[in-house]
């Protein structure tokens, strides 16, 4: 008698299955989430849905995987529309803002002390590539072409900065003001790129830091 030849795997309930451990991951944490929860959920079996995903960290690499080719290529195009350095900046901000998950802090640890250390360093790589290398080439293009200052910061620590001052999702429900009103992610994004390239002092305040550095012998 002849091997039992596997059957094909459907694309739309892989798909299924992804979204619906992406919206149970992102809500609850990996270690509260189970392949049982996420099986009924999409109204399978946990055998059935083995069939897609060998394990629970098979099924978050991949709905890790999927949000950061997502990501970069929004990202790319981006960076490949018309516009000035600083406008796309925004638009890379907002996007961001409007897509990260409302705990990235959360995301962190799990990623940190749930997963192997293989799995770490592929989702760190797709991170980089996603993130941090999209916004590093924006920074190079503005230092190339004289829109932004050379000699401060390379491209990629000043695209780690940006990345690490960016704000929760505005008006989101784990909000560190709650009450406060909702600010459009345009325009939060708009706050967050201006302040990395023109600080956050005013005109006078910058006369004032001017004038006391020339008191104190520093031009």
């Amino acid at each position: 008698m002849g091997r039992r030849k596997k059957q094909p795997l459907d694309e739309a309930t892989r798909s299924m299955i992804i979204n619906t451990a992406h919206d149970l991951f992102m809500e609850h944490g990996y270690r509260s989430v189970t392949t049982r929860q996420i099986a009924e959920a999409c109204g399978l079996t946990q055998p059935a849905m083995y069939h897609y995903f060998a394990d629970k960290e098979a099924l978050y690499t991949e709905v890790l995987r999927t949000v950061t080719e997502q990501t970069r290529t929004a990202m790319n195009e981006i960076i490949s529309s018309h516009g000035t350095v600083r406008e796309r900046l925004i638009k890379l901000v907002a996007y961001i803002l409007l897509y990260m998950p409302d705990d990235l802090s959360q995301m962190e640890r799990d990623i940190r002390h749930e997963l192997r250390p293989e799995t770490q360093q592929l989702i760190t790589r797709w991170w980089q590539e996603s993130y941090l290398l999209p916004i590093a080439a924006l920074f190079a293009e503005g230092q190339k072409n004289g829109s932004l200052q050379s000699g401060i910061l390379d491209p990629v620590p000043s695209a780690f900065f940006l990345l690490s001052v960016i704000q929760r999702k505005p008006g989101g429900s784990r909000s560190p003001l709650p009450n406060a009103t909702p600010v459009p992610a345009e325009i939060m994004a708009a706050r967050t790129v201006d302040i990395l390239l023109f600080g956050m002092a005013s005109e006078e305040g910058r006369r004032e830091v001017h004038n006391g550095n020339q008191g104190d012998g520093i031009t």
